[in-house]
């Protein structure tokens, strides 16, 4: 509980000020997706003045597995709807009340949901992104794996939907969970002991990461405690030969940190969504900027 105070102070003080209205995007609030209040709600912000269907980014929050709400991600997220997006941004149960994978069945959840939902809200379901930061960047590189590995999917026992999934999109995820020191204080929750040892080889995602795989942005800061996580994937998907790519912002005299792009008032974040909504668009399908 402490460290979600020391968490949510930081991000309160980082977006103290910003508008939680926005010219050209509509709010769609607490939408509900499964029976868990408020853990089970959603926002959906949607560009105005735009043509339908809209393409549509899945986003998993951040937050050590332990933190992170919706509301914390609704500045990040209208930034995308004023970029022409419509932006998905639940919540999900977090540890410790939750331990894995439950919070990645919330996931699989709610892209269900939007699958269900897509007609009613003018949704692409052609044009759909995966997005997450930190650990809801390890739960998107693994959502991508369970969606594109069948073999991965049966340790899971998902269904694929309708939905097509264009690109992923990892900003200082967690990756390589397996690795010595991944399981951190903040995550130590949602992965005890004894899930790391029974969980094993759902754990182990890069071992079931192949091509043909998502296109993936990969974006890290220079002073992301996470950033070799990123670095590394950026080789293992050079060696798999998928298609990625990977960016590292930030210089020694404007260093970035951990998801520096979350944040609204920081100009190298801002370039690095404007990086990212290029390599989005790229990828879309017959629909138009």
């Amino acid at each position: 509980m402490d460290l979600r105070q020391s968490f949510k102070a930081n991000d309160d003080r980082r977006d103290a000020g910003l508008p939680t209205e926005v010219p050209g995007v509509k709010r769609v609030n607490d939408l509900s997706y499964g029976p868990e209040r408020p853990w089970h709600l959603l926002d959906l912000y949607l560009p105005t003045g735009v043509s339908k269907p809209i393409p549509t980014i899945i986003n998993i929050h951040g937050g050590g597995w332990c933190y992170g709400t919706k509301e914390t991600y609704q500045f990040f997220g209208l930034n995308w709807a004023q970029r022409g997006f419509a932006f998905v941004n639940p919540n999900y149960r977090l540890a410790p009340d939750v331990v894995f994978p439950d919070q990645l069945d919330d996931v699989d959840a709610y892209v269900h949901w939007v699958a269900e939902h897509a007609e009613e809200y003018g949704l692409d379901p052609n044009n759909v992104i995966l997005m997450g930061d930190s650990a809801g960047g390890q739960m998107a590189e693994q959502y991508a794996t369970i969606l594109t590995n069948p073999d991965y999917r049966s340790l899971f026992g998902y269904t694929l939907t309708k939905l097509h999934f264009r690109a992923l999109v990892l900003n200082s995820a967690a990756l390589f969970m397996l690795d010595p020191g991944m399981v951190t204080a903040a995550g130590a929750g949602y992965f005890p002991p004894e899930i790391v040892k029974t969980q094993r080889q759902r754990l182990a995602t890069e071992d079931y990461l192949q091509a043909p795989f998502i296109p993936t942005f990969i974006c890290t800061g220079n002073t992301d405690f996470l950033r070799n996580n990123s670095a590394k994937m950026d080789g293992f998907m050079t060696a798999k030969k998928i298609s990625h790519v990977f960016k590292m912002y930030g210089t020694s005299e404007v260093p970035q940190g951990h998801v520096f792009l979350v944040d609204q008032k920081n100009a190298v974040g801002q370039q690095a969504n404007d990086d990212e909504e290029a390599f989005l668009r790229a990828y879309l399908v017959n629909t138009p900027d």
